[in-house]
């Protein structure tokens, strides 16, 4: 479930792959909760909505909620209309008394994890040296470092967006740190001035951490509690990063409303975080990391974009967009009034309306091209030559390279049978995006054309206008680009198995 595993590589040189391995006890630590509260028997046993389950296991039921909701992520359990129910290997593996029931060897997995704390001592030799407990103040510069590194690597993709928008200002970065993600966008927006708004004891530390004057040109330090400043101007653009998740539902509006009200009126406003409700980039990771607010903070949530989105609406402040980014977070942007110009059209949120179950944005460069393709067609398909939109008669990996090469964004798409509604299904989100201005719009597909029974004798398609070739009869490894995007792909080897379609829309 999480794919960074899935991934190891030594060629890696990302920082996602590392924060996946750093993170990869919270889809553990929600398996073996949900096996000690029973949670697979009781749905076995029928019991599907949230109050009865809560019952049941007589316990908190906003709490339960947020476990079941990172379990839906992970595919463990499965919701319809507000009814729960478990996914196809819980129901074989995870429900007592069944006969292929794990749950006990996995729990005890869990119980061997204690000993895995004394890895150190055992691979050193000695036991762990006793750590002197840093005191507040070093630990506050310890952690204003750590999510300043953290933030580079996020920062360019968010200021790169903010630059096709020509951003105005001034900035206001609220709870920025020590100010990453707002040197990011005033590089790509030359001239903005900026404030950057924290706790005090946290620009004290960012100051420390960038002690050289120049890091702080047009950028105005500034302390206090956001809900009560006095602020004497109005901003732009405003930054909320991995701000709201520190707050329940009624501050975390209340924020958000003192942030409109700073906002000019044609001003934009950001909010990056992880929201529980996305399925891009890393599914899973939204509802994880609720759950980690749930247990390290007071009343903290990660707050679905549904939710801020309906807040943002009663303050008036719309059209709203949402875009995933590469890594596991996404952004939320808003206007104060007038229309997001510069914003490419948020095609994964299309591609899921129209029926698609996944769809993950991903640099052309990911989407992996080989020669061996090609030779697993001709040598391991019976349809070989069969179809118009095959091998022999489709282009090599390199043209299909050169191709990709002129565009400078794609979006990796998954479905399920039929093929022909899958098909379908392509060509609408092609139309889609060509419509929405982008004339270069191009699907792949998945597997043979479905558009006809046979192809003609002739050599000439029939239907030029619907026929499109899929990816591996265009020499691009399907399952090397589906591991870029996160997807979890793996060959099918029996009837009942769930099958996966992977489809590929390139634009510019």
């Amino acid at each position: 479930m999480n794919n960074g595993f899935k991934n190891a590589d030594p060629a890696h040189h990302d920082f996602q792959y590392l924060e996946d391995l750093s993170t990869a006890y919270w889809y553990s630590q929600v398996l073996f909760a949900a096996l000690e509260l029973k949670i697979f028997k009781f749905l076995d046993q029928g019991i599907s909505t949230l109050p009865d389950l809560a019952n049941a296991m007589d316990c908190n039921e906003s709490e339960l909620f947020r476990l079941l909701r990172a379990m839906e992520r992970m595919a463990l359990v499965c919701n319809d209309r507000d009814h729960w129910y478990n996914a196809q290997v819980s129901s074989l593996f995870l429900v007592p008394d069944k006969e292929g029931y794990m749950g006990a060897f996995f729990l005890y997995r869990k119980y061997m994890a204690p000993n895995w704390e004394k890895l150190f001592d055992k691979v050193s030799g000695k036991e762990r040296p006793e750590a002197k407990a840093p005191g507040y103040k070093e630990r506050n510069r310890s952690y204003v470092k750590a999510m300043d590194t953290l933030v580079k690597q996020k920062a360019p993709e968010i200021a790169a967006l903010m630059a096709r928008e020509h951003v105005t200002g001034p900035i206001l970065d609220v709870g920025g740190g020590s100010g990453s993600l707002t040197r990011a966008v005033q590089a790509k927006c030359p001239g903005t001035d900026a404030v950057l708004f924290d706790l005090e004891e946290v620009i004290e530390a960012a100051r420390e951490i960038y002690p050289d004057k120049t890091s702080w040109e047009n950028i105005t330090p500034m302390s206090g509690d956001f809900r009560n400043h006095e602020f004497h101007q109005q901003f732009g653009l405003i930054l909320l990063s991995n701000f709201l998740h520190a707050y329940g539902p009624d501050e975390a509006k209340e924020l958000l409303q003192r942030a409109v009200s700073l906002l000019k009126p044609d001003g934009m406003l950001v909010i990056h975080d992880y929201f529980p409700d996305r399925a891009g980039r890393s599914p899973q990771k939204g509802a994880l990391y609720d759950i980690t607010m749930m247990l390290n903070t007071f009343n903290g949530a990660c707050h679905p974009t549904a939710t801020i989105g309906a807040w943002l609406e009663e303050l008036g402040v719309a059209p709203v967009e949402t875009i995933d980014l590469t890594t596991d977070t996404s952004v939320m942007v808003a206007r104060g009034s007038g229309t997001l110009k510069g914003f490419q059209e948020n095609l994964c949120d299309m591609a899921l309306s129209i029926g698609f179950d996944r769809a993950v944005p991903l640099a052309p460069d990911q989407v992996i091209t080989a020669p061996w393709v090609r030779m697993k067609c001709q040598f391991g398909c019976a349809g070989f030559g069969n179809n118009l939109q095959c091998p022999p008669r489709t282009v090599d990996h390199d043209t299909t390279r050169t191709m990709l090469d002129s565009y400078t964004r794609a979006i990796l798409v998954q479905g399920a049978p039929p093929g022909r509604s899958f098909h379908q299904q392509l060509l609408k989100l092609e139309k889609t995006a060509f419509l929405a201005g982008f004339h270069k719009a191009f699907v792949f597909g998945a597997g043979p054309c479905p558009v006809c029974p046979s192809c003609p004798d002739t050599g000439i398609c029939r239907h030029p206008d619907r026929a499109r070739p899929a990816m591996e009869a265009s020499g691009i490894d399907v399952y090397t680009t589906a591991r870029n995007a996160g997807f979890s792909l793996t060959p099918v080897q029996e009837k009942h198995n769930y099958v996966k379609y992977i489809g590929l829309l390139v634009l510019e």
